[in-house]
């Protein structure tokens, strides 16, 4: 009996180590700040991240911790959520404006942690503040952990679409 109970701990404890060794911190930074960008003959002001739009596109695998630093430079306030993560004992980085947390106020910053787990494929993250989910996004593309694969061949080539409003 006892030697079963070693046998078992011992599996269990080679189980969580490849779990952890295929898992890694990613992380990122998102400067959110207003750019003017001219479209047809016309100049305007946005909230853009890092100065792109749409915002930059995070990659990470499933058991992955994804770490990303949000400096809001912008006059508004924000928060970014992450649409469709599983936030498991991470509720406080959901990031809907007074319901998960408060806002990340101008000229301050917030740290988002937390461990992407049982998902993968393409998702996106969005600002939870007003109209600046309408510049303030990105694709957030989950791939299987390390060792697994998706149930369907790798296609030629991958392009994700991230659909927007426009600006005006």
């Amino acid at each position: 009996m006892a030697r079963r109970v070693v046998y078992l701990l011992a599996c269990a404890l080679a189980l969580l180590a490849s779990t952890l060794t295929s898992a890694a911190i990613v992380e990122h930074s998102f400067h959110v700040q207003n750019l003017t960008i001219q479209r047809l003959c016309q100049k305007r002001v946005i909230t853009a991240v890092n100065g792109s739009l749409p915002g930059p596109r995070i990659r990470v695998r499933e058991g992955d911790t994804l770490v990303v630093h949000v400096y809001n430079l912008s006059p508004y306030n924000l928060t970014i959520h992450w649409h469709g993560i599983f936030q498991l004992l991470s509720g406080w980085a959901d990031g809907p404006q007074y319901a998960t947390q408060c806002p990340i106020l101008p000229g301050h910053s917030y740290t988002y942690r937390f461990t992407i787990t049982g998902q993968e494929g393409t998702l996106w993250w969005h600002a939870h503040v007003q109209w600046l989910r309408a510049t303030v996004y990105g694709a957030l593309i989950i791939r299987p952990r390390v060792g697994r694969s998706y149930p369907f061949p790798k296609p030629y080539r991958e392009v994700p679409i991230v659909l927007g409003t426009k600006v005006l």
